[in-house]
């Protein structure tokens, strides 16, 4: 069973400029990650934990602030 999880995991792919990127986001209160996927393969994955001033962020900015540094990173 273990063989066969490490065999079929999930490895980064490299992206087809010809598909659409999909970005995911998951902002829980102390953590953010973000993943850009193209159907059923993930390309890059990023979490931060933010810290300072990005603590108070507004909703709205808490929740566009990971997109940004997604596509950046």
């Amino acid at each position: 069973m273990i063989k066969q999880r490490l065999c079929q995991a999930l490895v980064l792919a490299l992206p087809n400029f010809e598909e659409l990127f999909k970005v995911g986001c998951d902002v829980i209160g102390v953590d953010i990650r973000v993943i850009l996927t193209q159907p059923k393969r993930p390309l890059t994955y990023f979490s931060e934990s933010p810290y300072g001033p990005k603590l108070n962020y507004s909703t709205y900015d808490k929740e566009f602030y990971p997109i940004v540094r997604a596509l950046s990173h």
